[in-house]
């Protein structure tokens, strides 16, 4: 049980529902559920603050993908018609040209499809599906943290940490597989060191299955090939590569993952930004960058507890074991829990620099948990440096612990903000307009409208009703980072002539400034002002990122 039970005397002088009542909210069941209860709380409180329950899924450009090919699974599922499978993801491309299975892998679909058939595919819905995942991870953090120094108020402290970092925020605010992943990475090494420790088949098997679904969540979860190999170097613990318990892990893995990883290698390495620079030059200049975040990613009060928790825990045991097998003995190994967590933080930082994928911070959620549990036992480790007698000195941990808590309140703690765009309004409109609800329709944008309203139409309207075109599709071609850019029209009236050609009877565009300005997006807009053609029917005023600006509804009009 990761919470004692609390002394039976307590229920000696009690009777009838009261004594029932005491028992129950004194069982580690009940302690279990507070907390979490709480950690999700403080979760979805955070949500509120930062707007995401108002906002489109605009934070990041994948959200829409991700939440559409979620969409997709659960329709595929509830129609009971699963004879073509291949064929319904092409009719709902056509309908909704957002869909990513393959590009990414389907476990965080399965996930998100099941939580709509409990509950709803609302954007609400979605919010706590997210938050739900972020509040488990905060909780498990907890549960390893009181399972390695068995004190609550450290371990609470530890799961509140983790949700309120600004990067798990972030990222619990977005419809993003980012959470999932950290979560079930930590689980799979949580159950390695538990394997480490005693060398049962039961926890190899486990850490296989965690460490198979984090694969297919997200390719990034192949780190975790490298936590192995680093925790039995630190652990020194070479024999259990002899025994056949230790090979169930990497069978489960293979036969769950290397298929789907060979089949959809080529789409996936469409999102790899950095290709051109790939090699020995990159991957040290990534190290740098990541490390450097890392140490970052909590702020500078968390980075020092975690780096003298690391070294307390990990580097110090390791090199004085090293030292002494030197001399033909060794003792004294690093705990496998900690060699374990140390495995994951290195792993994180390696695997990102060796794949050239990009450098952002958000590659590093998955280490979160262990720097917490590190920054814990760095504090820990200042607060048993101060002598043990009684009076105030038995204080000395809780006091640590909460002027961590403070420094990181202070120099660290946010809330990062949601934008509202104004796409719910849009789709909203054309779904409540007799005659609008199943046109096709074309959405061209700078930054992220595109996805933004097919994800809102798809939301709210009986799918599939609605033909969407993306301006990016039909107008230019783009490869899948938007690296390469090529217009396909170089003059309003050639514009014209293919919104006619494909039947185009809504034409949606916005006035936000966007990161860059595309060339096919100018020319749409000169020919929308050609009145006799298009004919402006509604307006919604927004904001993004960059300022505000208005989502434009345009009806093309019938020239025949």
């Amino acid at each position: 049980m990761l919470v004692d039970r609390e002394p039976q005397e307590l229920l000696v002088r009690e009777t009838g529902w009261s004594r029932v009542k005491t028992h129950l909210l004194s069982s580690s069941a009940a302690r279990t559920l507070c907390v979490f209860i709480f950690l999700l709380a403080v979760v979805v409180s955070l949500q509120v603050a930062s707007g995401a329950y108002r906002a489109e899924f605009g934070g990041y450009p994948d959200e829409p993908a991700h939440y559409i090919t979620s969409l997709m699974v659960h329709d595929f599922i509830a129609g009971l018609d699963w004879s073509s499978p291949l064929q319904f993801a092409v009719q709902y491309y056509h309908h909704y040209p957002k869909v990513a299975f393959g590009h990414w892998p389907p476990f965080f679909y399965v996930v998100q499809a099941v939580w709509m058939f409990l509950f709803s595919a609302s954007r609400a819905s979605i919010r706590l599906e997210i938050a739900f995942t972020t509040a488990l991870l905060g909780y498990s953090v907890y549960a390893e943290c009181k399972r390695w120094f068995a004190d609550f108020a450290p371990a609470i402290l530890a799961g509140l940490l983790t949700v309120c970092i600004p990067l798990v925020q972030q990222y619990t605010d977005e419809e993003m597989a980012e959470t999932l992943l950290a979560l079930l990475c930590f689980w799979a090494v949580i159950f390695f060191a538990r394997y480490l420790d005693s060398e049962r088949w039961q926890d190899n098997v486990l850490w296989g299955v965690f460490f198979s679904l984090a694969v297919l969540t997200k390719g990034n979860g192949w780190l975790l090939a490298g936590v192995a190999p680093v925790a039995v170097l630190l652990t020194r613990k070479f024999r259990i590569l002899l025994q056949w318990q230790f090979w169930i892990a990497p069978a489960i893995v293979a036969l769950l993952c290397i298929p789907w990883q060979l089949f959809t290698l080529h789409m996936a390495e469409q999102g790899w930004t950095d290709t051109s620079h790939a090699g020995v030059r990159y991957a040290i200049f990534a190290t740098g960058q990541f490390s450097l975040m890392l140490l970052q990613i909590a702020g500078w009060p968390i980075a020092i507890a975690a780096v003298l928790g690391i070294a307390a825990t990990v580097l110090v045991p390791a090199i004085r074991c090293w030292l002494q097998s030197a001399r033909g003995f060794w003792s004294g190994a690093p705990a496998t829990a900690a060699a374990a967590m140390f495995a994951l933080t290195i792993c994180t930082i390696v695997f990102h620099a060796i794949v050239p994928a990009g450098i952002e911070d958000r590659k590093l959620l998955i280490a979160v948990p262990a720097w917490v549990l590190f920054a814990i036992a760095g504090a820990l480790w200042i607060a048993d440096r101060f002598p043990a007698r009684g009076g105030v000195w038995r204080w000395r941990r809780p006091v640590v612990a909460a002027a961590l808590a403070v420094a990181f309140g202070l120099t660290s703690f946010s809330i990062p903000q949601q934008t509202h765009y104004g796409f719910e309004e849009a789709a909203r409109y054309i779904t409540s307009h007799p005659g609008l609800d199943r046109d096709a329709i074309l959405v061209s944008d700078d930054s992220v409208g595109e996805g933004l309203l097919i994800s809102e139409l798809a939301m709210r309207e009986k799918r599939p009703s609605n033909v969407l075109v993306r301006g990016t599709k039909a107008l230019a071609e783009v490869d899948w980072s938007g690296v390469q850019y090529h217009s396909l029209y170089s003059t309003p009236q050639q514009v014209t002539k293919v919104i006619d050609k494909l039947h185009i009877n809504l034409v949606v565009v916005d006035t936000f400034p966007g990161f860059r300005s595309l060339e096919h997006n100018r020319l749409l807009r000169q020919a929308l002002q050609d009145t006799s053609h298009f004919q402006l029917i509604a307006a919604f005023p927004g904001d993004s990122h960059e300022g505000k600006g208005k989502i434009l509804i345009y009806k093309v009009r019938d020239t025949a």
